[in-house]
């Protein structure tokens, strides 16, 4: 009878190791089974930053694990990125993202990484931009700016929040596709090209419509002329670049996903996929990331993919030079 015993105790042993007697986790196989590190290409206070810290939080209580967000800022995101990729495809380092510049950086540099190097997990946020001009400009409408631009080439200056973000490759843009010689002056950061546009430094802004920019926009003290998203924006009193007559400037919207290193195991970017689409319907995560910044559907991984091609198809030559 104690053999018999001591066969079936190890029998049942055997089995609950096969099966994984310990709870694996709640992205199964035991992921995660350590802290997740979230890498975020810029500096601490910056809408970048601001969604990685809200989604760190949401992260940790559906994952079981602590989430560490760690700011590695350079080469206008690619410290991060390259970081990113020497890392092990296991779900436990992740970094923010920001298209198109990503996407810009190395199509006109070569920075050692590129799309296929990253696997999508998905959008936590989208900020729309706009072209803006102080509040005692003459400008009064995207004709008028236009039409100074082709009349005196050179004369209007535009501010932008970058020199290869896609602020600066909109701009071009336009003079490529509609022959309109803007003048790019690239900034730091919206936060200058503010200072500048009302210290009456540069003609105009093209920036991101953030939560920064739009405490001046709601007092007067900026003009918004133009939006680049495809449908007008229920909280700025402008048209879209489509309505006045530009039906391709719909390409400037900042998206700000998360990636990790290419080669994820499915079940891994799953888990991780539906821990986002979570964050986006978690109240407390939406109120802190700005509700008008978050998709009303939720873009998961296959759909940011399609923007990171679809990003090197629209800008792929235009900062070239």
């Amino acid at each position: 009878m104690r053999s018999a015993r001591v066969l079936v105790a190890l029998l049942t042993a055997t089995a609950l190791t096969a099966c994984g007697g310990d709870d694996p986790g709640p992205g199964g196989g035991g992921f995660p089974s350590e802290s997740v590190r979230l890498l975020v290409p810029y500096t601490a206070g910056g809408p970048t930053d601001i969604a990685a810290r809200a989604l760190a939080a949401h992260m940790e209580e559906e994952l079981g694990e602590s989430v560490v967000v760690e700011n590695l800022p350079g080469a206008s995101g690619a410290t991060a990125y390259q970081q990113l990729i020497q890392e092990e495809a296991d779900g436990h380092t992740l970094s923010m993202t920001a298209l198109p510049t990503a996407v810009l950086n190395y199509l006109t540099n070569d920075i050692g990484y590129t799309r296929e190097d990253f696997t999508p997990i998905g959008v936590v946020t989208r900020v729309p931009s706009g072209i803006v001009v102080p509040a005692d400009s003459p400008h009064q409408d995207l004709a008028s700016l236009f039409g100074a631009a082709q009349d005196e080439p050179g004369s209007v200056t535009v501010g932008t929040p970058g020199a290869t973000n896609t602020h600066a490759a909109e701009a071009r843009r336009i003079t490529q596709l509609y022959d309109v010689p803007l003048t790019v002056v690239p900034f730091d950061g919206n936060s200058e090209v503010q200072t500048a546009l009302l210290g009456g430094n540069v003609t105009a802004g093209f920036l991101n419509l953030s939560q920064d920019v739009l405490p001046a926009v709601e007092s007067g003290d900026l003009r918004v002329l133009a939006v680049g998203s495809e449908e007008p924006l229920p909280y700025v009193d402008a048209p879209t670049f489509v309505d006045e007559g530009y039906p391709e400037l719909v390409q400037s919207t900042t998206t700000f996903g998360v990636v990790a290193p290419a080669g994820l195991p499915d079940d891994v970017r799953q888990t991780l996929e539906d821990t986002l689409r979570s964050a986006a319907e978690e109240a407390s995560v939406v109120e802190t990331l700005d509700e008008r910044y978050v998709p009303e559907e939720f873009i998961d991984g296959e759909g940011l993919a399609e923007l990171f091609t679809e990003t090197e198809e629209t800008f792929r030559g235009v900062l070239d030079g």
